[in-house]
């Protein structure tokens, strides 16, 4: 599949970095406003760039195209390459507001293409490996799930200072760049939501500061908690069951497992130190392994994402991550702005 580039920044470098392994994927073009980040971008590189998305599509005639911009832009650039025919892998969020959401949902039924977004965390290796403990059954019936999404050190006091860094401009500052993968998670592991109530502060004027949503999923109870402030740095998925749990560190790509073992009481109160220690020193030394070795790199949930789309719709499949699961978590993070108090915003003026 022919596939090009929309957007030529950091998290693009990485994208390209994993289509290259891809069989199934070739790069045929990139689109990028700034010149000089287009031309650095092709640099040694077989195939060109554009300074208009129009001409890319017209000359490379992609059938694939993955929109990497700045939020406020991926609508208006997916409802573009839509008129065109062409499929969509949008970076997160999908859109700005739900009626963008809709707004690209439509053009893609109308079109024919289908519509994607890279919710890559959830193709983390180990958030794979709690997936597959899951669907094996061996947490038995899921009771429960909930996810913490944190903020990096100063990334609070960032918003409150004067910036030109889209992050901190979006509606609710830094938090809108992080909300959607707790939101996801959230949806693939308890299901669609049935009912939602949210509460969130403010940190100040149009920031969001802490914000707790709980939802009634299809399979269980959910919650999400975000924070602004909250240190150290965490983002953590635990997923409850009748027969089990997990907690996973998505920092630090560790996973934990309890288990009700029928144990004398003296060891029933020592062994679950000594169990869970194990288990974090055997994934720390495989990880650290991985990354020496060069077998994990940054963002392996992107890796994993793309080769997975590939496979999947090059075999006449649908994408693996469904424009209606991007569609709720805009639509979740438009009732996290409403309890903040915060309006949200279609970003028209920052569309490029």
């Amino acid at each position: 599949m022919r596939v090009a580039l929309i957007g030529c920044g950091r998290i693009a470098r990485v994208h390209r970095s994993y289509l290259e392994n891809i069989p199934q994927a070739e790069i045929v073009g990139v689109f990028d406003v700034v010149q000089q980040a287009r031309e650095a971008f092709v640099s040694g590189a077989a195939f060109p760039a554009f300074g208009s998305l129009r001409e890319l599509v017209e000359q490379t005639r992609p059938d694939v195209a993955h929109v990497l911009t700045p939020p406020p832009t991926h609508a208006p650039v997916a409802l573009e390459l839509l008129a065109s025919k062409v499929n969509v892998l949008v970076e997160k969020p999908l859109a700005m507001t739900t009626a963008q959401a809709d707004e690209v949902l439509a053009a893609a039924a109308e079109s024919g293409a289908w519509v994607s977004v890279d919710h890559n965390r959830f193709f983390d290796p180990v958030v794979q490996r709690a997936a597959t403990a899951v669907e094996s059954g061996r947490l038995g019936e899921i009771t429960g799930v909930d996810v913490f999404q944190g903020a990096e050190v100063g990334e609070a006091e960032k918003m409150l200072a004067p910036s030109d860094d889209w992050r901190v401009n979006l509606p609710g500052g830094m938090l809108h760049n992080l909300a959607s993968h707790p939101l996801y998670l959230m949806r693939r592991f308890a299901g669609p939501a049935k009912r939602v109530q949210v509460l969130a502060t403010e940190l100040a004027a149009g920031k969001l500061s802490e914000v707790r949503l709980v939802a009634q999923g299809e399979r269980c109870l959910a919650g999400v908690t975000m924070s602004a402030r909250t240190q150290p740095f965490m983002n953590r998925l635990s997923i409850f069951g009748t027969s089990g749990t997990i907690e996973v560190n998505l920092n630090n790509m560790t996973l934990i497992e309890r288990r009700t073992r029928r144990l004398p009481k003296l060891v029933g109160k020592v062994w679950p130190n000594l169990d869970e220690a194990r288990q974090l020193v055997g994934a720390t030394a495989s990880n650290t392994f991985a990354y020496v070795s060069g077998k994990q790199r940054f963002y392996p949930g992107i890796g994993g994402h793309l080769q997975s789309l590939y496979a999947s719709v090059a075999a006449g499949g649908p994408p693996p991550v469904s424009a209606e699961e991007g569609r709720d978590v805009v639509a979740w993070y438009d009732q996290i702005l409403e309890a903040a108090g915060i309006e949200p915003s279609e970003g028209a003026d920052a569309a490029r």
